[in-house]
């Protein structure tokens, strides 16, 4: 990748390429915040009352609170600043794990949560503001491809740990991953060229706090359709995560490694997607590709409820990781391209609380569905649902253009 040398850009050369690597990585973040643990639950959970669903509802909660309070933070302080503040937080806390039991544990899982949207935040707001739009699919392909890989990474690391020195020593992870992004972050990204601040700001002036509710409301009040669709997505793309281990149960399938091979089929499929999406974006056009990963959810999905046989059940699980893996750096996409640079980071953060709330909600409203179905047929409901979006998006593809929004002509690389 060229870059180009201004006095606001990213340095030039191998310095540029670390800078963006650095600069890409938030959502990574997030991402092994969660894959750490997940070998580690069986034993967390003996420390803790609620067990499980508890662990799992603490740092998810966290990253809901956390998307809402990124934006109001990133106006007053710069997405850099807050970065690299968050990246010093995400390592002490996040180490904190260590030596904590009970509620302190629970209290620093939230913690995790908020901090590390915060960081994914800030990081999908440098992009808007350093990459030039004609690359930013590319970048946010592969962050995204990125993201996914270092969270499966993470967490065959953390289960070696646990299994070699026991499961507190995996919270290590957290400080080295932080320095990792941190020394090159602080080095090679230089300081945001922020916009004035505007009455739309809302956080221009003071770090009151109502001031700073209201600017989020301002930003909903703009972009709330849009945020909108993405929910309805995201409770719909997180049914295979939800319930794909239920349904090779039900299935006969017992075994944890063969279930962990088949679930590897859609993350797998997640990494080809995010990679080829800057290729799909060019031959179909943002116009065109809402369709294409409804059309990729609806048949997954109801693939997924039809099969009793693992290599159906491995093709939808495929499919459905070709949809979500499109749909992850597209809508980072969108939000970047209608949000304007003076309230790019509020509308980032809340498209993170908004995907997470969303993925919240579908464990809670598919088991009443699942008891009226039945589990295989309650996802093909799920998939029907989603038909109706396909139909929608069809619509939206034939009835508008590939035309850039005005709010997407960024500066930078």
């Amino acid at each position: 990748m060229t870059l180009e040398r201004t006095a606001s850009d990213l340095p030039s050369g191998w310095k540029g390429i670390l800078a963006i690597i650095a600069m890409v990585s938030g959502p990574a973040i997030t991402g092994m915040m969660l894959t750490i643990v997940l070998p580690l639950l069986p034993e967390m959970a003996k420390e803790v009352l609620g067990g499980r669903n508890v662990l799992i509802a603490m740092p998810t909660s966290g990253i809901v609170v956390g998307g809402i309070i990124a934006g109001p933070l990133i106006d007053r302080f710069s997405p850099r600043r807050i970065m690299l503040s968050m990246l010093i937080a995400f390592g002490v806390i996040g180490l904190s794990g260590m030596f904590l039991g009970g509620v302190p544990l629970l209290v620093s899982r939230f913690l995790v949560g908020v901090i590390s949207t915060c960081v994914s935040a800030s990081s999908t707001t440098l992009i808007g503001e350093f990459i030039r739009l004609e690359r930013r699919s590319l970048v946010i392909g592969l962050q995204m491809s990125g993201s996914s890989l270092a969270g499966i990474a993470a967490m065959n690391i953390s289960g070696q740990l646990a299994d070699a020195f026991g499961w507190r020593v995996s919270f290590v992870l957290f400080p080295i991953i932080a320095a990792m992004i941190f020394v090159p972050g602080m080095l090679l990204i230089p300081a945001s060229a922020r916009p004035a601040p505007s009455r739309e700001s809302g956080l221009a002036a003071s770090g009151n706090p109502f001031a700073a509710l209201k600017s989020v409301g301002r930003v909903l009040g703009v972009m709330w359709p849009l945020y909108l669709v993405l929910f309805l997505l995201h409770a719909t793309a997180y049914t295979p995560n939800s319930q794909s281990s239920f349904v090779l149960a039900a299935d006969g399938v017992t075994s944890a490694s063969l279930i962990a091979r088949m679930l590897s089929v859609n993350q797998a499929m997640i990494v080809t997607a995010a990679l080829c999406y800057p290729l799909t974006r060019s031959l179909l056009g943002s116009r065109w590709i809402p369709a294409l990963f409804l059309a990729l959810m609806t048949s997954g999905l109801i693939l997924l409820g039809l099969s009793h046989d693992l290599v159906f059940v491995g093709l939808a699980l495929g499919l459905l990781g070709l949809g979500n893996g499109t749909l992850f750096p597209h809508q980072s996409n969108l939000v970047l391209a209608r949000a304007q640079p003076e309230y790019r980071g509020r509308a980032v953060g809340l498209m993170v609380s908004n995907q997470f709330l969303a993925d919240s909600i579908n464990p809670f409203f598919f088991p009443p569905l699942t008891e009226a179905l039945g589990l295989h047929y309650a996802i093909v409901a799920i998939g029907l649902f989603a038909a109706t979006g396909l139909i929608g998006a069809l619509l939206y593809g034939s009835r508008s253009t590939n035309l850039p929004m005005p709010a997407a002509k960024s500066f930078g690389h």
